[in-house]
C-alpha cells in the first residue's frame, strides 16, 4: 500500500515537472512572426469593438446618455476606446517582435504569459485612467457601482473586463496560428513526398506542383486528357478508379518522362507494362489492356512510332 502511494506521488510529481519544463521552451516562431503579431492586433481591435456593441457587456451603454444618437454615439465611443487599447497591444507587440529577431532571444511560454499579463495590465491601466479623467461624464460611479476617485477599485474591475473581452480573441488567435502552421507542415510533408520513396510508386503532381497522387506502377492504366485537366485511370482493389488533376497532357508527360507511361495519342497516355494486345483496324491502332473493363487506348499517326518502338524494340 506504501509503495503504491509513493508511486502515484512520483507519477505526479513527474508531471509536474514536464508541465514545468514545458514553460521554459521557446514560443514556436510562428507566433512571433510579424504577420501573425498584426493579424492578432487587427482581430482583437476587430472582435472587441464588435463583441461590445452587440452584448454592451456590464451595463455599459448606460455610460452613454440617452439620445437620438445614442447607438452611434456609443459606437464611436466604444472605437475610440478600443482603438487606445490597440495601441497600447501594437506598441507591445513591436517590442515583442524587435525583440525575438535576436538572435539570442530566449522568449519562453512563460515570458509570452507574463508578456500578455502585462499588456492586460496596462490596458486596465489605461482603461483606469480614463476612467478617472472622464469618470463622471461617463456615469461610472453609477453604473460600475465604484467611486471613480478609488483607482484600486475602478482598476480591478477595468481588468476583470479586460480579460473577458481580450482573452477569447486571444485564444482564438493561437489556435488558429496553430492550426495554420501545421497545415502548412502537413502540406510540406506532402510535397516531399515523404513515404512515397519506393521506386515501384509513381507520384504526380499538379500544375501548381503539389503531390495529389502516388500509385504503383502496375496499378495505373492510363491517363486522359479533359481539357485543362487530366482524368488518371488506376486500380485500387481490383477497383477502377479516377482522378482528376488540373495539368496538361505536355506537363504530365514530361513529369512521366523516366516512366514507361507514354504518350500514344493527343489525348491519352497509356502503361506500357500492361498492354496486352496491339491490333490495326483498318488505318488505326488500338492498344487493349490485361486489365478487364478497360476501353481500347488509340494510337495515333504522331506518336504512333514511339510506341511501336517501346512495344516491339528491334535488336
Amino acid at each position: 500500500m506504501v509503495c503504491c502511494l509513493c508511486g502515484g506521488n512520483v507519477i505526479g510529481n513527474t508531471d509536474m515537472i514536464e508541465y514545468t519544463s514545458s514553460l521554459f521552451k521557446k514560443v514556436p516562431a510562428y507566433m512571433l512572426e510579424k504577420r501573425n503579431q498584426v493579424i492578432m492586433v487587427l482581430f482583437l481591435a476587430l472582435f472587441a469593438i464588435i463583441f461590445i456593441n452587440l452584448f454592451k457587456p456590464f451595463g455599459s451603454d448606460k455610460w452613454i446618455e440617452d439620445g437620438k444618437y445614442k447607438d452611434t454615439m456609443y459606437l464611436v465611443w466604444s472605437t475610440a476606446l478600443v482603438t487606445i487599447g490597440m495601441l497600447v497591444i501594437a506598441v507591445s507587440r513591436v517590442i515583442m517582435y524587435r525583440v525575438s529577431r535576436r538572435p539570442d532571444h530566449n522568449i519562453t511560454y512563460l515570458n509570452y504569459i507574463l508578456w500578455v499579463f502585462l499588456e492586460l495590465v496596462l490596458l486596465s491601466g489605461a482603461f483606469t485612467l480614463i476612467a478617472l479623467i472622464v469618470g463622471k461624464n461617463l456615469n461610472l460611479d453609477q453604473n460600475l457601482h465604484l467611486e471613480v476617485h478609488d483607482p484600486l477599485k475602478v482598476f480591478v474591475e477595468a481588468m476583470r473586463k479586460t480579460v473577458f473581452i481580450i482573452g477569447i480573441p486571444y485564444f482564438i488567435c493561437v489556435l488558429y496560428f496553430s492550426y495554420r502552421e501545421r497545415s502548412a507542415k502537413l502540406k510540406a510533408l506532402m510535397n516531399e513526398n515523404i513515404g512515397f520513396k519506393s521506386s515501384n510508386l509513381i507520384s504526380i503532381r499538379d500544375s501548381r506542383g503539389v503531390l495529389q497522387l502516388s500509385v504503383a506502377k502496375e496499378n495505373l492504366l492510363y491517363i486522359e486528357s479533359a481539357d485543362n485537366y487530366i482524368c488518371i485511370w488506376y486500380q485500387k482493389n481490383d477497383i477502377l478508379k479516377k482522378q482528376l488533376m488540373r495539368i496538361t497532357m505536355k506537363d504530365i508527360s514530361d513529369q512521366l518522362a523516366d516512366s514507361n507511361i507514354v504518350r500514344c495519342h493527343r489525348s491519352y497516355m497509356v502503361n506500357l507494362d500492361l498492354v496486352k494486345v496491339m491490333r490495326r483496324e483498318k488505318e488505326n491502332l488500338f492498344l487493349e489492356l490485361c486489365v478487364p473493363g478497360v476501353k481500347e487506348i488509340p494510337i495515333s499517326k504522331t506518336y504512333g512510332e514511339n510506341v511501336l518502338r517501346r512495344l516491339v524494340p528491334i535488336a
